[in-house]
């Protein structure tokens, strides 16, 4: 009978799990990464999923892509000489473009009045094709610009944009001067634009230290060429660039303004990384793409794709990172990236160069949450834009595109304390310091009567006191209670600081000679100095704290701190003992600690006044700290001048050997641990040698 039972009860568990639905997600391919607070790139949400893989239309050696206004998709198939125009949503091939006159077609860029340019390098020239039109013969071609100002330069076209006005952004081969621009009638107007030449340090030093001889033998220093270039719907042109990551100084990717300068002012730009087994290799963007919202598409040359906002911030990047002819065929994998282009519903389509396929990628609820937001708040409904900012932060808490973004809604709403807070959870400190201004001054209103009456009722009680207090019963009462408080030996050797601080060469001849000051006296200040010195570096405002407490290395902070002191007293100590110094280590040790208090009050200033200081009051608090350093270096210098009885020569000589001194102490020790480690690995290795010979086990 159980056996029955327990038959029956296996049937019917079997009909439950045959007939429950069950979900399968299908993981991505392709990793999604955004910036966090510390500005570290960190996994996030899948923004884009790989959707389409075209592998069927014959491509060879396809360098570049663009979407008409019909979401057709034209295909610089550079290696069959054609142009492919590709029907995304009927998934065939429309049209080909097969001219000719084609001998390396690059790039391609289609006109709201539909006409096709086609910048072939090969054949020097720029084609034009009406596509209303069924013939396949160039209703205009444009050859080597004329213009006596063009000169003798190189016209190989390879990418192409063009702008409301029909003027031509050419990307040409071998061109450093900048992007070329033509007229709608082919005229040479300049070169639009060019990427800043940056001088290494090693170039300066040729510059200032070689002849003009030697200087005729050195490699030309010319700037990075230009990668793409496209133009959006109003006419304005991005462009995009590729080089050594030490050269790529300036952003790979830049939006221009009539005049060719760059608009972008966040320098938050991102490029793939760019290191090797420590060799430096090329790195940057390869294409660029707008859609109709302004939001800014690149590929870079890690097959990697990225995703800016309109004013330029990177809001996230996916794919897979890897690249080259061995990469596998999985969808959102690339051998060779070299082209991207936005379709009108958000859908992204990618070119392989290598294989010659497109693979087109879908966005996820995630970003059509981030996009619309971002839109949102473009058309200034703040409030809408606020709502679905938190809405994304349901998905993602840590998200600082979305603080960001909330605080922003915050900010045009005039919630100025809300929008404080989202920037300092996106670790915004430029808008941070926005919203604290207007904090403060909105602080200041509400209590600024408050204050006046509180200065008013205590100059009025001290005033009070002397008109009154005849018989100075109040004054004699508290100089007895500040005469009990200072006659203590402990407090006078604390509060002699002041005087050294005040009158350094008088003071520091007292403690010379042991009138004044003491060993625990100096201990103290020294104490002092390091709360003060470690509030500095854990406690200032968001606007200076710019590493967070986590992330501190309070090893190196505090050994560095100790290390210094006990450095300089030591190697000042046995310089001048054998320079016929007068002063002791005590007396130096002493000295040291007196005269740190100028630094102590700076440290303790910085930290306090860094609370209620906007971005633009920043050069105060380094104001500060240069005068606060600047006069403990003075009263050291006196204090070691009147310690040892030096001249001003020989105080400023044994002071250059004291910090060689520690350079060559440092260089040691460092040595000596590096040493130390090497030998704890060979201890080591011989150990589990050993262990392995005597026990046989690994």
């Amino acid at each position: 009978m159980k056996n029955k039972y327990f038959l029956y009860l296996a049937f019917a568990f079997l009909i439950i799990l045959i007939l429950t639905p069950v979900t399968v997600y299908a993981a991505s391919t392709t990793l999604t990464f955004g910036r966090n607070r510390q500005g570290w790139m960190v996994r996030t949400q899948d923004a884009f999923l790989p959707d389409r893989n075209i592998t069927v239309l014959g491509l060879h050696l396809p360098e570049s892509i663009v979407f008409d206004q019909n979401d057709f998709l034209y295909i610089a198939d550079t290696g069959n000489r054609r142009i492919v125009i590709f029907d995304t949503l009927a998934d065939e091939i429309y049209r080909e473009i097969r001219y000719e006159g084609f001998n390396n077609p690059r790039g391609v860029f289609v006109t709201p009045e539909m006409i096709l340019y086609v910048a072939d390098s090969g054949a020097a020239a720029i084609f034009l094709f009406d596509l209303n039109s069924d013939a396949d013969t160039p209703v205009r071609t444009f050859g080597t610009p004329t213009a006596m100002a063009f000169g003798d330069t190189p016209f190989w076209p390879s990418r192409i944009a063009v702008d409301v006005r029909g003027n031509m952004y050419v990307i040409g081969e071998g061109v450093f001067e900048g992007i070329i621009q033509l007229s709608s009638e082919g005229e040479f107007l300049g070169f639009f634009a060019s990427n800043q030449t940056t001088i290494t340090f090693v170039e300066l030093l040729q510059d200032i230290f070689f002849t003009d001889r030697q200087r005729e033998g050195l490699v030309d220093r010319i700037p990075l060429t230009f990668s793409n270039v496209t133009t959006d719907s109003r006419g304005v042109v991005f462009s995009t660039s590729v080089g050594l990551l030490d050269v790529l100084q300036d952003r790979a990717l830049k939006r221009h303004d009539m005049a060719g300068r760059n608009t972008f002012t966040s320098d938050d730009d991102f490029a793939a990384p760019a290191h090797i087994g420590g060799i430096d290799v090329v790195t940057g963007m390869v294409d660029v793409a707008v859609d109709s919202n302004g939001f800014i598409y690149t590929a870079d040359v890690y097959g990697f794709i990225d995703v800016f906002n309109n004013m330029g911030e990177l809001m996230f990047f996916f794919g897979a990172g890897t690249t080259g002819p061995l990469a596998d065929d999985i969808a959102g994998w690339f051998s060779e990236l070299s082209g991207i282009a936005v379709s009108s519903a958000g859908h992204i389509w990618a070119l392989d160069r290598g294989k010659g396929f497109l693979q087109s990628f879908t966005p996820t609820e995630y970003a059509l949450m981030n996009f619309e937001a971002m839109n949102l708040f473009n058309e200034g409904l703040y409030d809408d834009s606020g709502r679905l900012w938190s809405q994304v932060l349901r998905h993602n808490q840590m998200s600082v595109m979305a603080h960001t973004g909330l605080g922003r809604a915050y900010l045009y709403q005039q919630e100025f304390a809300l929008a404080q807070q989202s920037f300092f959870l996106a670790g915004d400190r430029v808008y941070y310091s926005q919203a604290f201004w207007e904090t403060r001054n909105i602080w200041l209103l509400n209590n600024l009567t408050f204050i006046l009456i509180g200065l008013f009722i205590y100059f009025a009680a001290a005033s009070a006191i002397r008109h009154f207090d005849r018989k100075k019963v109040v004054q004699t009462a508290f100089r007895d209670v500040q005469s009990a408080v200072m006659n203590s030996r402990f407090t006078k050797n604390t509060f002699f600081a002041f005087t050294v601080a005040g009158h350094p060469l008088d003071s520091f001849y007292y403690l010379k000679l042991g009138q004044k000051g003491s060993v625990k006296g100096a201990i103290f200040h020294f104490f002092l100095l390091f709360v003060a010195y470690m509030l500095y570096q854990t406690s200032r405002g968001f606007l200076v704290q710019l590493q967070e407490v986590a992330y501190i290395d309070f090893t190196v902070i505090i050994g560095g701190f100790l290390g210094l002191f006990v450095l300089f007293i030591g190697s000042n100590y046995l310089v001048t003992s054998i320079n016929d110094g007068e002063g002791t280590i005590l007396d130096i040790f002493k000295m040291t600690g007196y005269a740190m208090l100028p630094m102590t009050i700076t440290f303790l200033a910085v930290t306090i006044l860094s609370h209620g200081v906007t971005e633009n009051e920043l050069f105060l608090l380094d104001f500060v700290m240069f005068f606060g350093f600047a006069y403990t270096v003075v009263i050291m210098w006196l204090g070691l001048q009147e310690t040892h009885n030096y001249s001003f020569g020989t105080t400023f000589k044994s002071l250059l050997i004291t910090a060689a001194f520690m350079l060559i102490a440092v260089v040691i020790l460092f040595n000596m641990v590096i040493l130390f480690n090497e030998i704890m690995i060979f201890v080591q290795s011989i150990g589990r040698e050993v262990y392995v010979n005597v026990t046989g086990l690994y």
